[in-house]
């Protein structure tokens, strides 16, 4: 998170006035559960320390100003303004903005204009949600009274933002996150019922560790549909002689009946993954953070080897992360072919972890990773001048 106090002299400088209040909305990480919100199945994201920050001040017309830190650039529009959005087109941060800003205005609230300085320390492009954090702030801050009280509303308005207004087909997974995290818990999401649960992740002696493999993200959404396409024709085959309502749910002897090896093998990693999220969720329950390890590098096996989804760079991020004398598992997280690996690292091994794999790392792929690490914290709140 960065500082309040490190971002008021520039909010004074863009805008010649002082803040009314500072809002915080976080990324997220699927700490596992890859690939299957789309399959009915479970996922068990949490909101992390990376995010945004923001400074707002109120005004009484409908001019909207709104500094970016990170792009360094002004963006000035009217809140009386139709806003016009486009799937072909190549897409604007503001976008996010307005999208937000729209579904507000479909569903009537009154909207006064403000000034806004926004700050990040995501990663861009690094699949860590930027979008769903700057959608859930907006949000937020533009309706906070409803939505501190409404946050699954607030998930499901964010989601509808970027499906109707910037044209993705997401899931429901990041912006709920986004919006409900709590501190030190993860959140076992049922993506068939759009039902959650809070369960304990304090990692005690472990640090968790973020890795950006800094590799753009290539063919992933050719692949995330390819994918898709393939998951929903198993199930096609599948619930002929199966029962169940979605492919996570099939039972395992029933794929004897697919002679696609292909359809097979993402059923199984479809199936299999559903049931390690589970176990997960029984190992931080009970303390058993060498169980969460172990099936944290048993999922990327399946992502890179059932799915395949993974990459060289992710593959060498998780071999040499998960050689090194401390780190208890790693895997890849994301839609894959790029992106970031997480990784459950002893706290005192921290450094020497980081300084091993960036080594190994580099001379395998010429790339340089980046390394954070992180808590589990809320989702998007009003800072109330704590920071």
């Amino acid at each position: 998170m960065i500082s309040v106090n490190d971002l008021k002299d520039t909010f004074f400088q863009q805008f010649n006035c002082v803040k009314d209040a500072a809002y915080f909305s976080p990324g997220r990480v699927n700490l596992i559960g890859e690939h299957i919100d789309y399959n009915g199945g479970f996922v068990l994201p949490v909101a992390i320390s990376l995010g945004i920050t923001a400074l707002i001040k109120k005004r009484n017309d409908t001019t909207v100003r709104m500094y970016s830190c990170d792009f360094n650039e002004m963006v000035q529009f009217s809140m009386d303004d139709e806003f016009h959005f486009s799937e072909n087109k190549k897409l604007h941060w503001s976008d996010y903005v307005k999208a937000m800003l729209q579904v507000l205005k479909d569903k009537q609230v009154t909207l006064l204009g403000a000034d806004i300085l926004l700050a990040s320390d995501l990663p861009l492009g690094a699949g860590l949600s930027s979008s769903a954090a700057i959608e859930c702030l907006i949000a937020f801050m533009f309706n906070e009274t409803f939505y501190e009280n409404n946050r699954v509303a607030l998930a499901i308005d964010a989601q509808h933002a970027e499906r109707t207004y910037i044209g993705v087909q997401c899931g429901i997974m990041d912006q709920f996150a986004v919006a409900n995290g709590k501190t030190n818990q993860a959140m076992l999401l049922n993506c068939a019922e759009i039902s959650h649960q809070f369960i304990p992740a304090n990692f005690g002696e472990y640090q968790f560790i973020i890795i950006n493999s800094n590799k753009p993200r290539s063919l992933t959404e050719s692949k995330y549909n390819e994918r898709r396409a393939e998951c929903e024709q198993a199930f096609k085959l599948l619930k002929k002689y199966d029962i169940a309502e979605n492919l996570c749910n099939v039972h395992v002897i029933s794929l004897a009946y697919l002679e696609d090896d292909i359809l097979y093998q993402r059923s199984k990693h479809a199936i299999l993954e559903n049931q390690r999220v589970l176990h997960v969720v029984q190992a931080l329950e009970k303390g058993a953070l060498e169980i969460v390890g172990e099936q944290l590098t048993e999922s990327h096996i399946s992502l890179d080897t059932d799915y395949e989804v993974s990459c060289h760079e992710l593959n060498m991020i998780v071999h040499y992360s998960t050689h090194f004398d401390g780190c208890i598992g790693a895997r890849m997280t994301g839609a894959g072919f790029g992106g970031c690996c997480i990784a459950l690292v002893k706290k005192d091994r921290t450094k020497k972890f980081i300084s091993y794999v960036a080594k190994k790392y580099t001379e395998k792929t010429s790339l340089s990773a980046s390394f954070y690490e992180v808590n589990i914290v809320d989702g998007v709140k009003n800072l109330d001048d704590k920071f």
